[in-house]
C-alpha cells in the first residue's frame, strides 16, 4: 500500500477566515478551540524546521488578496497549503498560489451530491467543483476533504462522490463524518428533529467502503475521522465521534477482508501490526507473518494477494452484503 512520507508540517489555524457563508454543521471556534492568530507573530516564528506551513480552518482563498500576500510571505522559500472552498477560486488566485509557492490545496469538496450540498449550505453545486478540480490539478497537489452523514445524505452518495473524485483525477482524500456541535445551524436542526445523526457503526461501514475504493484504485487516505480537542468535547453534542475513528476503519477492513475472502495467512511490516491486533482483531483466525521493517519495507499481503487486489475481491463483497460490523 503507497502510504505518504511523514513531513513536518506547521499548522496555522484561520478559523472561518474568509469565509462567505456558513455552513450548517460549522462553527471553527467552538470545533477547534482556535482563534484568528496575529499576523506580526506568525512572521517572527522561526519556520527552519519543518518542510511545510499549513493554512487551515478558513476560505483561504476568500480572504483579500493583500491578507492572502502576506500570509505566503511568512518564510517564502517554505512550500505551503492551503484549505479552501470549490467556489473560492479564479484564475488571478491560482496564479497568486503559484507565485507564492503554494503546492498542495486541500479541497473542502463535501460532498458531490447536489441535494447534500443545497441542505449543508454549502453554495455550490457538484458541477462546479469539478469544473474547479480540472482548473486546479495540473498546477498542484489536491487533497479532497469528504464529510458523510451530512442532511440528505446516504451511503450511496458517499461512494459515487468518491468515485467521480477518481474518475477526475483525485487520488488523496481526507474523511470523517458529520458531528454535530455547539452553536451551529445543524445543532438546531438536530434538536428539532430535522436532523439525524449516523450511527458509529454505519458511519464505520460507509467510510470502510470508501476507502477500499480510494485504494484500491491507487488512492491515499490521508486523515480519517475528526479531532476534537479535549477542551471542546463540551460542545460535541451528537455524532459518531470516536477518538481512534481511523484506527477502527483499518482494523474493520483487515477483519473484512480475512473473514470474507477466507484469508488463511497475512505477511505484513511491523508498521501495519495494529491493524491486525486492535479493536477485535487480535482473535482472528489466521496465520500471521510479521516483516520488521528495513528500509521503509511495505509489505501487505492476504495470502497471495496484495492489498489492493483484496479490498477490489472485498469491494464485490460489499456491494452483495454490505453492513461491516464494528466490534
Amino acid at each position: 500500500m503507497n502510504r505518504r512520507g511523514k513531513r513536518k508540517i506547521y499548522p496555522i489555524f484561520l478559523p472561518n477566515a474568509g469565509c462567505k457563508t456558513r455552513c450548517v454543521f460549522c462553527n471553527q471556534i467552538i470545533m477547534t478551540g482556535e482563534t484568528i492568530p496575529n499576523i506580526a507573530e506568525l512572521e517572527s516564528i522561526d519556520f527552519s524546521n519543518v518542510d511545510e506551513i499549513a493554512f487551515y480552518g478558513g476560505t483561504f482563498t476568500g480572504l483579500n488578496k493583500d491578507a492572502m500576500k502576506r500570509l505566503l510571505m511568512i518564510s517564502p522559500d517554505i512550500p505551503k497549503r492551503i484549505s479552501t472552498r470549490p467556489d473560492s477560486i479564479d484564475e488571478e488566485t491560482i496564479a497568486l498560489l503559484k507565485d507564492w509557492n503554494v503546492q498542495v490545496i486541500e479541497l473542502g469538496i463535501e460532498s458531490l451530491d447536489d441535494g447534500v450540498l443545497e441542505c449543508s449550505k454549502r453554495g455550490y453545486k457538484a458541477e462546479e467543483a469539478l469544473k474547479t478540480i480540472e482548473h486546479l490539478k495540473d498546477e498542484f497537489e489536491i487533497i479532497a476533504h469528504l464529510m458523510i452523514g451530512l442532511p440528505n445524505d446516504t451511503r450511496q452518495k458517499d461512494i459515487r462522490t468518491v468515485q467521480l473524485l477518481l474518475d477526475s483525477g483525485i487520488r488523496v482524500f481526507r474523511i470523517h463524518p458529520t458531528l454535530v456541535f455547539k452553536n451551529t445551524e445543524l445543532e438546531d436542526m438536530y434538536r428539532d428533529g430535522l436532523y439525524t445523526p449516523l450511527n458509529l457503526v454505519d458511519a464505520i461501514d460507509t467510510v470502510a467502503e470508501m476507502v477500499a475504493l480510494i485504494e484500491c484504485n491507487n488512492g491515499q487516505v490521508t486523515r480519517l475521522g475528526y479531532h476534537v480537542p479535549q477542551s471542546q468535547m463540551e460542545y460535541l453534542i451528537a455524532g459518531p465521534y470516536h477518538d481512534a475513528f481511523g484506527d477502527v476503519v483499518r482494523s474493520t477492513l483487515i477483519r473484512k477482508i480475512i473473514e470474507e475472502l477466507h484469508i488463511k495467512k497475512v505477511t505484513y511490516s511491523t508498521k501495519y501490526k495494529p491493524w491486525f491486533y486492535a479493536h477485535g482483531n487480535a482473535g482472528l483466525l489466521v496465520e500471521r507473518q510479521e516483516i520488521e521493517d528495513v528500509d521503509n519495507s511495505d509489505v501487505l499481503l492476504f495470502d497471495e494477494l496484495s492489498y489492493a487486489q483484496s479490498l477490489e475481491l472485498l469491494i464485490n463483497r460489499l456491494e452483495r452484503n454490505p453492513r461491516i460490523e464494528v466490534i
